[in-house]
């Protein structure tokens, strides 16, 4: 069952009731909405931790915020955009560690590729750790 459904309805012929608009299931990371012009029902749902790990945030913290988004339609554009900000700032950064660390300028002067991929899942998590604190955790 969502937690988060929108205060607009329409009848759903098939259901035989009338449904909301816009749902959001937090546990599922799903976003439901029924099309009521086209009698269709479409679900987005999204795989990446940082979307789970910021609608549990939020659902323990900013539930207004949520159900806003939810009300006013406007939760997928907010998911991808968030999806997309915190996919970008996380591979900033982990470009900017191959460009200033040593240790992975030596390995790629002496073509150390096991080296390299090890410092590279470091930059990612190092990344990650600094990234979510500003940007999914709030």
């Amino acid at each position: 069952m969502s937690r988060y459904k929108s205060e607009q309805t329409a009848y759903n012929p098939l259901k035989k009731k009338y449904v909301p608009l816009w749902r959001l299931d937090t546990n599922t990371v799903t976003v439901t909405h029924f099309n009521a012009d086209m009698q269709t029902e479409e679900s987005k749902s999204y795989n990446t931790d940082f979307i789970r790990y910021h609608l549990h945030f939020s659902d323990s913290r900013y539930h207004d915020r949520l159900r806003r988004l939810v009300n006013d339609g406007k939760i997928i554009q907010y998911l991808d955009d968030m999806e997309l900000k915190v996919g970008e700032a996380i591979s900033r950064q982990v470009e900017l560690g191959k460009q200033t660390d040593s240790c992975y300028l030596k390995a790629i002067l002496s073509g150390d590729a096991e080296k390299m991929l090890g410092l590279e899942n470091c930059f990612v998590n190092m990344a990650r750790e600094v990234v979510f604190e500003c940007m999914v955790y709030i």
